[in-house]
């Protein structure tokens, strides 16, 4: 059945498969009927489909965990980013002089998702995982990509799906204050996350561009700094921004 443009029984299958990829186990069928609220008649149907398609495994005792072909997919997608081979020595440099981790996020619809992140200054690896995704009015990274949305039906559209509440007493919620703040990130050309997310934390990113000035992926460190004034936090602003400007220049090079 179609809904507009919409087919159900994909977004079906991709509920089950968001599942299966956040779950650190693998799950028995009513566990993916209680956590999805599909009828487990559809839910086993759709599982038996993406089997056939090695995008789902069923291992002996009758659960289910993501299949051999998602990993095969996700190495291929990999393969054709040249941000993570251009990135990659500037995280590590980044992370080295700043003594924090450093991150690489691209936007994936209303969420950053973290692609690549090093912390060679031996400090706390404190970022989320690589695929880990974070929501956007409450990180640096994620202002930045609300900073630069193309308009402001698409930057409602984006706080709609995930609206603002609070993760810790700094997190800002009120619409006027978030817009005056995403104003004046795209002025400064970077955004701070100053305890918004996790209490201690603070962080900056940077944009990187791609084709024509659209923001496609954001630099950024993260790390458990006195003050968002504190010098060790402006080199690594500074840092961020100047590595970010030079994959940005980088990537103009390889198109």
């Amino acid at each position: 059945m179609e809904t507009g443009r919409r087919i159900r029984s994909v977004d079906k299958a991709m509920a089950l498969l968001e599942l299966l990829g956040e779950s650190r186990s693998a799950l028995s069928l009513a566990e993916l009927e209680r956590k999805s609220g599909l009828p487990k008649s559809t839910i086993h149907g759709l599982l038996s489909t993406l089997r056939e398609h090695h995008m789902v495994s069923q291992q002996p005792d009758g659960r289910y965990c993501l299949g051999l072909r998602i990993f095969e997919l996700g190495c291929a997608v990999s393969a054709s980013w040249d941000i993570t081979s251009v990135a990659a020595p500037y995280l590590s440099r980044l992370s080295a002089e700043t003594g924090a981790t450093a991150f690489l996020s691209v936007r994936s619809g209303a969420e950053a998702v973290t692609l690549d992140q090093s912390s060679e200054g031996g400090g706390l690896r404190i970022v989320s995982e690589v695929g880990g995704r974070l929501p956007l009015y409450c990180t640096s990274q994620g202002k930045l990509f609300l900073a630069w949305c193309s308009s402001e039906a698409e930057r409602t559209r984006l706080l709609r799906a995930h609206p603002p509440v609070p993760h810790t007493p700094h997190t800002i919620t009120d619409p006027d204050r978030l817009a005056q703040e995403l104003g004046a990130i795209r002025a400064q050309g970077y955004a701070v996350e100053d305890g918004e997310f996790r209490i201690g934390l603070r962080s900056v990113s940077a944009p990187i561009f791609g084709p024509g000035g659209a923001l496609r992926y954001t630099l950024g460190v993260v790390g458990l700094f006195r003050r968002a004034s504190a010098p060790e936090f402006t080199l690594a602003l500074r840092l961020a921004v100047d590595y970010a400007a030079q994959i940005t220049a980088e990537l103009a090079k390889l198109k």
